[in-house]
């Protein structure tokens, strides 16, 4: 009886024109081990890196693997900064992230039981660490989630040393080559075969060369959520989700609800742009936490 009132309650949510709830578990299939496939991060000079990514729990992309190698004893910090997108309809949303060490067991965890929950900036340092692979997973908690999203890693020895690279030693060496002949062994009668060159004349003279111009698209205002904001002077510096991977440039135009004008972007991220509003908090507040945005 309880399955029966659950399953109706269910069927008249989905069906009332309401948000399409996703049935299935985030996931393409249930058989693929994607953590063995992890993408690795590769560590720069001063032993620091930088990804970047998306997810879509609707899409089946639920979660994403990174490989973290870790090259001596040392301190490892991770930093996640999340992007929600401007439309998100959960209002408990949040991207969990994990850890696992060289034996897949979890050792540092942010998610729905840590204190940090829901914030869009999570940051994990893991000390004494042994060399070895790690695994970073990140991963979507609601149905209704999407989320755009970077990671910054970066590592210290523990002895405070410099981290010397081990290249070329992982560089695989090249497979025995076919051996070449001092003296040329070609025969001297030969002679390699050609390919007779036609040439089609046609009548008439030829009609003028038009260039197409290449037609540039219309991109229309769109609404964007504000993740943060702060008071700079006479202005309020807000953070919108909505960057430039998205299209989004510097001297676009952004427009709230109840304020008058409109206030051009000063900065740009991948993800996320900032632009200064002449108003108080609340005033931006009553913009119901959203704004248009647009060339």
């Amino acid at each position: 009886m309880r399955r029966f009132v659950l399953a109706s309650i269910l069927s008249a949510v989905v069906g009332c024109g309401g948000t399409q709830v996703p049935q299935h578990s985030g996931y393409k299939s249930e058989k693929v081990k994607p953590w063995k496939n992890a993408k690795r991060i590769a560590w720069d000079e001063k032993m620091e890196a930088k990804v970047s990514g998306d997810l879509s729990y609707a899409e089946m992309r639920r979660a994403k693997w990174f490989q973290v190698d870790v090259p001596s004893v040392g301190e490892l910090t991770l930093k996640l900064e999340v992007t929600p997108p401007g439309d998100a309809v959960n209002e408990d949303f949040d991207l969990a992230m994990e850890i696992l060490d060289p034996g897949n067991r979890v050792i540092s965890k942010a998610d729905a039981e840590e204190e940090d929950v829901g914030e869009l900036t999570k940051t994990r340092t893991l000390y004494d660490l042994q060399p070895g692979h790690y695994l970073l997973h990140l991963y979507l908690q609601g149905r209704l989630d999407s989320a755009d999203f970077v990671v910054r890693a970066s590592y210290k020895r523990a002895d405070g040393g410099e981290v010397k690279s081990d290249f070329p030693a992982q560089v695989a060496f090249l497979p025995p080559l076919p051996m070449v002949p001092i003296s040329d062994d070609t025969p001297r009668d030969y002679r390699p075969p050609t390919t007779a060159i036609v040439k089609i004349k046609k009548g008439g003279p030829r009609p003028p060369r038009v260039e197409k111009k290449p037609v540039e698209p219309v991109v229309q205002p769109t609404t964007a959520r504000i993740v943060n904001m702060s008071v700079s002077g006479k202005d309020v510096i807000i953070t919108i989700g909505y960057g430039s991977l998205k299209g989004a440039a510097e001297g676009w135009k952004v427009r709230l609800n109840g304020i008058a004008g409109t206030f051009p972007v000063t900065s740009c991220t991948p993800t996320s742009c900032k632009a200064a509003i002449a108003a108080t908090p609340d005033q931006i507040k009553g913009a119901n936490g959203s704004v248009t945005i647009g060339p």
